[in-house]
């Protein structure tokens, strides 16, 4: 049988418009854009959809309008929509870029098109505008304008070097601080890979740095430079890579002058090593004196011992000697006894000095401490003719070293007693709700108010004859001072010149 071959039923298309009606339908579904046509002078006289979601009219509120509605008042007051409908009556066309504005009086940034329409006989009947949205355009252009000018702005102010480089290494870009880092102009640079710029014996471990970074990995380093003129200049490198569209297409490098501040580094730790190596050498010289005076007192003791012993047992026998000799003996005897004194002094002044002297807390009434400090210097107060007496009024007891405390009141008595040719001394007690207080006035040779604070440097005394006449070994009011200190108290002293001086011991106050 014959094959038969089918055919298939012809398509319908549906009849179209004619045109003046396509090009109704056209401008009007069209939304993105304002298409709308003018008056010869510039009245709106058509009004679209796409027109109304512009500019935010309908269209009763907008027909028969002067297109200057849509101007800035500033375009509008200087004759901008006048120029731009001249222009384009006279080469047929006027395009423009510019602000328009909306009904809400809000701004849009807005490409415009105004085109001259003629009749068949060349007569303007009108003008038509397409006006497109650029706004959003514009405000991306905006923000990419703003960041691309703040990071100039970082590129060229930064006061550390930064460069680009290409993945190979050859620079791109390079900032001021850059330039003067290296001494190369920025051509120069371009001829200089990255690693060629590092000190020599670091441009292995930078260029395998930079391949690192290159690979998309940051990091971090400290090198140094050779500048152009041939200094070495210590930098903190930062290289990170160079990510556009997800790809790596080069690295950045931060570098800072670490110069100064490692010299300074090296200054300061060369200074604290020599403050190191000086005090340790100062305490070890604190350390042999005090170890010398202590072997030295303790040797002199022995001998002065022996002095002084055999002198009492001389004494003993005074009466198979004669007049003379008793008052030397008496001699050898009392500056037996001063010698010893002096080499106590020395001797606790070096333990004190160690920090080898320890205290025992104890509930202590002073008046019975002073009444022992007084028995023990009143032979010497009685040869000079003086009265020392014991004032006390309500019951003093401290947190304290009774033996220390005794010490420390003998040494003050001595002192005043040493430097009183006439008069008295006086001891007295007082109390508030947490010291007790201790002082020691006489009517002695009294101090200058320059001589107040040297009085309490070890060895020194007062340069006039009365202080040489007293002797000593200068150390009873230092150790009596750190005695203080060592009992949580302190020692204050008042003195006026030829009327006396007056020594106050205050120690914490004992409760319960």
């Amino acid at each position: 049988m014959p094959h038969r071959m089918r055919t298939r039923p012809p398509l319908s298309v549906p009849a179209l418009p004619g045109r003046d009606e396509l090009y109704r339908l056209l401008v009007e579904n069209v939304t993105d854009y304002a298409i709308i046509m003018l008056s010869p002078e510039g009245r709106v006289v058509t009004w679209t959809e796409g027109a109304e979601r512009m500019f935010g009219y309908r269209e009763a509120e907008v027909l028969g309008s002067p297109f200057s509605i849509f101007f800035p008042p500033e375009d509008a007051e200087s004759g901008t929509p006048e120029r731009d409908l001249n222009q384009a009556a006279a080469d047929g066309r006027c395009e423009t870029v510019a602000w328009r504005m909306r009904q809400d009086g809000s701004r849009l940034w807005v490409s415009v098109v105004i085109t001259a329409i003629h009749d068949q006989s060349a007569r303007l009947i009108g003008f038509g505008q397409i006006t497109r949205d650029l706004t959003e355009r514009k405000e991306v252009a905006i923000r990419y304008e703003e960041s691309r000018q703040r990071y100039r702005s970082l590129f060229d102010n930064n006061p550390d070097a930064i460069c680009s480089f290409d993945l190979d290494g050859t620079l791109r870009t390079a900032n001021p601080a850059a330039e003067a880092l290296t001494g190369y102009e920025i051509e120069d640079l371009r001829m200089r890979s990255f690693w060629s710029l590092m000190a020599p014996d670091d441009r292995d471990r930078m260029r395998a740095l930079f391949e690192q970074a290159a690979q998309g990995e940051p990091c971090h380093a400290q090198t140094a430079l050779v500048h152009r003129v041939g200094k070495r200049v210590d930098l903190r490198v930062t290289l990170v890579p160079i990510i556009v569209q997800g790809q790596n297409i080069g690295v950045y490098c931060i570098a800072e002058d670490v110069t100064e501040r490692l010299r300074a580094e090296a200054e300061r730790e060369s200074l604290l090593l020599r403050e190191r190596i000086a005090r340790a050498e100062a305490e070890a010289a604190n350390q042999a004196k005090t170890h010398f005076l202590a072997v030295v007192t303790h040797e002199l003791k022995t001998p002065l011992h022996a002095i002084t012993g055999y002198t009492e047992l001389l004494r003993e026998e005074a009466a198979a000697l004669s007049d003379m000799q008793r008052r030397h003996l008496e001699r050898i005897r009392s500056n037996g006894h001063q010698l010893l004194r002096m080499i106590e002094d020395v001797l606790g002044y070096a333990r004190l000095d160690a920090g080898g002297e320890g205290v025992k807390l104890g509930r202590v009434n002073l008046a019975e401490v002073a009444a022992e400090a007084v028995r023990e210097v009143n032979p010497a107060a009685t040869q000079k003719g003086l009265t020392v007496e014991v004032h006390e009024g309500e019951e003093c007891v401290a947190e304290t070293d009774r033996r220390r405390v005794r010490e420390l009141l003998r040494a003050l008595l001595s002192n005043a007693v040493k430097f009183t040719e006439a008069g008295r001394v006086d001891v007295t007690l007082s109390r508030d709700t947490s010291w007790v207080a201790v002082e020691v006035s006489d009517t002695g040779i009294g101090l200058d108010t320059d001589q107040i604070e040297m009085i309490w440097e070890p060895f020194w005394q007062a340069a006039n004859p009365m202080t040489r006449k007293a002797g000593g070994s200068g150390l009873g009011l230092s150790i009596a001072r750190r005695l203080a200190t060592l009992l949580g108290g302190d020692l204050q002293v008042a003195s006026t010149p030829g009327q006396g001086s007056s020594f106050t011991l205050r120690l914490p106050i004992a409760h319960g």
